[in-house]
């Protein structure tokens, strides 16, 4: 059944995009730590671009779709790599409450 407010999970060969999963702690200096965790395999779709002021001058920022399959250990505590790109998640929801995806709105940090 589809409808207008309907989700349609991609084919599993969109899920192309091998992404590490880095989650926050704090370091001895109370600075945050990135330490990798493993890695999933994304759909990453680019939605929108603009400038944000950052420390006093412009930076570029670009938000994501991402989707990937299920998984119960994903909170917007946490963040994806690919290289050097940063995705930083910002919401993290089960769009038919099926558990088989997850779609992620995140905002790449390093652009």
């Amino acid at each position: 059944m589809t409808g207008a407010g309907s989700f349609s999970a991609r084919p599993i060969g969109a899920l192309r995009h091998r992404l590490t999963l880095e989650r926050a702690s704090l370091g001895p200096d109370g600075e945050t730590v990135w330490t990798a965790d493993g890695w999933l395999f994304a759909a990453l779709q680019p939605l929108s671009g603009g400038e944000a002021e950052v420390g006093g001058g412009m930076s570029g920022r670009v938000t994501h779709r991402i989707e990937i399959r299920f998984r119960d250990d994903l909170t917007s505590r946490d963040r994806l790599r690919k290289a050097d790109r940063v995705f930083r998640l910002v919401a993290v929801r089960d769009p038919d409450e099926r558990r088989a995806r997850l779609v992620i709105d995140a905002e790449e940090e390093n652009r």
